[in-house]
């Protein structure tokens, strides 16, 4: 990446769960040169939340580490038709505790097929959008996938295999993006980050509009790697979008820790920097670069070509490091113990309430335990 050493680096996506060790989150940070990370959170219905989680690693590295958490999975099933009202309890609590943002997954089709989410646009949700807009919550927000997902001649085979193929029993991206624009126009400051570029890298005019008509919107970089093939191939109005919406755009990776309770949760080294080379070589090379197959659902079986944009380095620091600050803070929230503890106590009631409705298999309070020791100790 050309001017690296005089770039700061913030990675606005970074997925953290226990059991990894914090300390792998401080060494991919070191491996991919990494100035600042902001810890995103995703819900699971066994583990109620793991929020405490990355509070627990920004406590230990206050000044690098941001974080995003997630919105209580439980509400969904316990209060679906009044979400809205009690995730206005909780973000103030998350804030409370030291989080800095909200990490929404519940646009990705997926996660709708096996969680009861309500319509975006529907009174259920209408307290929290409202209460979001008031006090300029960032929301970092997955919404859609690729659209060739909804094709079964065109998804990608990793993609089928992950089960992430949408037939008609799976809301169309449409439809999501019809009800995100009406929320958008019924609220327009609200201050949202839309991952892997709103799945919209083929659609730059489609988006332009988005940004002129909602100030606070912006998209991050997070790959889906058709987005820097879709960018490629259109590469003169990519350099012209970047630099006109030079503003709106985070550098983000979604390295990190993506499943909770399994193997896969290890932070993947090879892949995280490979991830991390790819977007900065993309948007600071000149001409075109080769992009080496991974056999994963990264890059895939065959290597590929990019033309990379060259942008210029006053718009890269925009892009690496100033955007996010300017849309969430100067620095991060200091972490409050007591709060984290006592919000760790209720995730374990929830776990139990969870077990007892047969809602999850069984109760298993490990995680916030071992939250709870940490900070018990630094007292």
């Amino acid at each position: 990446m050309e001017s690296e050493k005089k770039i700061k680096i913030l990675d606005c996506h970074i997925h953290y769960a226990l059991p990894v060790d914090p300390q792998e989150i401080f060494d991919i940070m070191e491996y991919t040169k990494t100035d600042i990370a902001n810890l995103v959170i995703v819900p699971d219905r066994l583990r109620i939340s793991a929020v405490p989680d990355a509070l627990m690693v920004k406590y230990q590295n206050p000044k690098k580490i941001f974080v995003f958490g997630s919105l209580d999975v439980s509400e969904y099933f316990m209060h679906n038709k009044s979400v809205g009202k009690h995730f206005v309890k909780y973000v103030k609590r998350m804030l409370d505790c030291g989080c800095d943002g909200i990490k929404m997954i519940e646009g990705k089709p997926d996660i709708r097929r096996t969680v009861p989410i309500p319509d975006f646009d529907l009174p259920a949700w209408e307290p929290f959008w409202s209460f979001a807009e008031e006090i300029g919550l960032p929301i970092l927000w997955h919404v859609n996938d690729p659209e060739e997902f909804w094709d079964k001649s065109k998804i990608p085979s990793w993609a089928e295999s992950q089960g992430w193929y949408y037939g008609e029993e799976t809301i169309n991206n449409e439809v999501q993006y019809t009800q995100v624009l009406t929320l958008l126009k019924r609220h327009p400051n609200l201050k949202i980050i839309f991952a892997h570029f709103f799945f919209m890298s083929a659609q730059l005019e489609r988006l332009s509009k988005i940004f002129d008509d909602f100030p606070n919107v912006c998209v991050d970089l997070t790959p889906g790697i058709e987005m820097y093939v879709n960018l490629s191939k259109n590469q003169e109005a990519a350099v012209r979008f970047f630099e006109k919406y030079q503003t709106r755009i985070l550098y983000g990776t979604d390295i990190g820790a993506r499943s909770l309770l399994s193997s896969e949760s290890l932070i993947n080294k090879t892949e995280s920097i490979n991830r991390s080379n790819i977007i900065r070589d993309f948007l600071t090379k000149q001409g075109k670069f080769t992009i080496k197959s991974d056999g994963d659902f990264l890059i895939g079986m065959e290597d590929f070509v990019l033309h990379a944009l060259n942008l210029k380095p006053e718009i890269t620091r925009n892009i690496f490091y100033n955007n996010f600050l300017r849309m969430v803070s100067e620095k991060p929230k200091e972490v409050n113990p007591k709060l984290v503890i006592k919000e760790c106590k209720r995730i374990k009631t929830m776990i139990r309430v969870m077990s007892l409705l047969k809602r999850i298999p069984e109760a298993d309070y490990t995680y916030p335990n071992q939250v709870i020791d940490f900070f018990k100790k630094i007292k």
